[in-house]
């Protein structure tokens, strides 16, 4: 009775943890063994089999398939392709789109699939005017229902094949799925066209950034006076910067903008900053020595974004080096050369203590970077931008 009320609480904790992601799910994978074993239920052999299981090892191997495949840009290049059939209308782009990824699904994990087109379809829509979720979505579907139709296009498959050939079962065979999966992906796909996308609402970006983000209290313009203790300093060692830990995001001075100033910037009298920095920061401004408040009545996109400099989102990647690290430790400025305004992170919105927030898979990032610097940040695989 015992063994079935532990299991009954750890199957509890491992999906409380799970939905609130307070650990990461391979951490919490590992918890649950740990817990099963030090409780008796399982034995360190039952507790250690799933290591050397054929399913582990084929799972192990179809990332490995999957990262040569996005390695050598042989799907970037179908990408790019499909960039193009958007032009000769939606529904032959949605079509050709929605086979390619089920394609190329039923060979490959289906999240490098999907996270190669993303950015391209992205495009596509900003490009034809289209709404991204009527091709997000079904591509989205259309990655599972590849999925099924072979043995490694999905670990389910790959898991259940193992299992009954650990009870002494036939395995099954690359294409036994295919029939019926094949019926799961025309039926599915002729539903999406017929019926599911028309019930997709309408979500069109454009808008201006620092509204979506709610920037507006959290920047303000300061002048540097005369005698300021901070006039003749470097942004690093300016007592402005480092008792307050703003972040100056523009200096404007005789006429001349600075964007994104180095840490190597000297502050001069007379300066106009731009900071980004929270409420409590703007009241210690307000009763700082040396230091006088600019009025402005509205921040936009304009603010920070010019010929040579823009606002833009960019996604972490669940392949990203970033995840579990900090903007500080990552030494997220001096790295991709830009600034971290805000972080849209599970649901929140966050503009304060940036420096010191762990980022996760799937996080919004506003930032501000140098317009020859994009092509870069795209390149480095940490962001969808």
């Amino acid at each position: 009775m015992y063994e079935m009320l532990i299991v009954l609480a750890v199957l509890v904790l491992a999906v409380t943890l799970f939905v609130t992601e307070k650990l990461r799910v391979d951490v919490v994978a590992l918890l649950v063994m740990g817990i099963l074993l030090l409780s008796g239920i399982i034995t360190p052999e039952q507790g250690l089999a799933g290591f050397s299981n054929a399913a582990t090892l084929t799972v192990g191997a179809m990332f490995v398939l999957s990262a040569g495949l996005f390695k050598t840009g042989a799907v970037s290049f179908l990408g790019e392709i499909t960039t193009r059939v958007f032009r000769s209308g939606f529904w032959f782009g949605i079509i050709t789109v929605m086979l390619i990824v089920g394609v190329l699904s039923a060979f490959i994990n289906n999240t490098p699939v999907v996270a190669i087109f993303l950015p391209i379809l992205l495009a596509a829509a900003r490009e034809n005017n289209i709404s991204a979720s009527k091709i997000l979505i079904p591509v989205s579907f259309a990655s599972m229902f590849g999925g099924v139709c072979t043995l490694i296009g999905t670990s389910t498959n790959i898991l259940v094949s193992s299992i009954a050939q650990a009870n002494g079962l036939r395995p099954f065979t690359m294409f036994e799925f295919t029939p019926l999966g094949l019926i799961f992906f025309a039926l599915g796909t002729l539903y999406l066209l017929v019926i599911g996308i028309r019930l997709i609402p309408e979500r069109r970006g454009g808008g201006d950034l620092m509204d979506d983000f709610a920037m507006s209290d959290y920047l303000a313009e300061i002048v540097i006076m005369e005698g300021s203790i901070s006039a003749g300093k470097m942004i690093k060692e300016a007592p402005l910067v480092k008792d307050l830990e703003l972040t100056i995001l523009k200096i404007e001075r005789e006429g001349r903008v600075i964007q994104v100033p180095s840490p190597s910037t000297k502050l001069r009298e007379n300066d106009v900053l731009l900071v980004r920095c929270d409420l409590d920061q703007i009241r210690s401004l307000q009763e700082r020595e040396g230091v006088q408040f600019k009025a402005q009545s509205k921040w936009g996109d304009e603010t920070l974004s010019n010929d040579d400099y823009r606002l833009i989102e960019a996604v972490v990647l669940p392949t990203s080096d970033l995840i579990g690290s900090t903007l500080q430790r990552s030494n997220f400025r001096d790295r991709f050369g830009a600034t971290v305004l805000a972080i849209r992170s599970k649901g929140r919105l966050l503009r304060e203590k940036l420096s010191d927030t762990e980022l996760s898979a799937g996080d919004v990032l506003l930032i501000e970077i140098e317009k020859s610097r994009i092509a870069n940040l795209r390149r480095s695989g940490e962001f969808i931008i």
